[in-house]
């Protein structure tokens, strides 16, 4: 387990133990982005630098991201994403939507785990929080043993796609889910966090793993926050790999993101 009692300094745990990365399937709530930044902010102030690939958002000319990461600009410095945790609240966020596509294909054509491939590119930092829908998800995460987090919305006519989300990760990855409900404590154990666990046990006959976190508790948003870190995949550098090329830009276009 991790120390609770984590401070500025454990940041230098965290380089012996190598990149990690957490992958979770948004609910499509704003709530439950606002809690995964306010965990990722925590981390940041107990010294873990956090970068979140948004697979929700596309890369363009004005907001690059993790496709321009991967192409490797040749206006770009070659050195690795710089991380800070000077300002612990400003969460350095990548859109990743063509990224994605194109990491997938990048570890199918070199025979290597397309999640390794980022190892180069973000390694100044201990967590890299990779936000995307299943579909966009599933293809990066082959050869994956932590499970990836499906985050349940509180919406009862959200239960079937959240249910489809979880099945497709299963089926594409043979990975089962866990199922995270972000939820004030007072209500109770959430009933849509059982009716999907119940869905998945009826049809794929295993039942998910599946949890209940209150993000306005400042305890539990630290448990939760270094949970994120203790489960995310342990991703190394390629063993092929030989200069570690990577992209940094000075341009103000991609600074911006260490403000959003």
């Amino acid at each position: 387990m991790l120390d609770s009692g984590l401070h500025q300094g454990s940041s230098l745990r965290w380089h012996a133990s190598g990149l990690r990365v957490l992958n979770v399937i948004p609910s499509g709530e704003p709530e439950d982005l606002s809690a995964l930044w306010s965990a990722c902010a925590v981390l940041q102030e107990q010294g873990y630098p956090v970068v979140i690939l948004d697979g929700l958002e596309r890369e363009t000319d004005q907001a690059p991201g993790l496709q321009d990461l991967l192409q490797g600009h040749t206006e770009c410095i070659s050195t690795a994403l710089p991380a800070d945790i000077t300002r612990p609240h400003a969460i350095a966020s990548l859109p990743a939507a063509r990224g994605l596509v194109q990491l997938a294909h990048l570890g199918q054509a070199s025979g290597q785990l397309p999640l390794n491939l980022l190892y180069r590119h973000l390694r100044n930092h201990a967590l890299v929080v990779l936000l995307a829908p299943a579909p966009l998800l599933a293809p990066v995460l082959q050869g994956v043993q932590q499970a990836p987090w499906v985050l349940v919305p509180a919406r009862r006519s959200s239960v079937v796609p959240c249910y489809r989300a979880l099945k497709h990760m299963f089926m594409h990855t043979g990975v089962m889910p866990q199922l995270l409900a972000l939820r004030p404590a007072h209500t109770g154990l959430d009933p849509l966090l059982k009716s999907v666990a119940q869905c998945a046990h009826h049809h794929l006959r295993i039942e998910p793993l599946a949890q209940q976190v209150d993000p306005h508790d400042p305890r539990a948003l630290q448990r939760w926050a270094l949970q994120c870190l203790e489960q995310g995949q342990i991703i190394a550098a390629p063993e092929q790999a030989t200069a570690s090329v990577a992209f940094f830009s000075s341009s103000p276009a991609l600074s911006s993101v260490w403000n959003h």
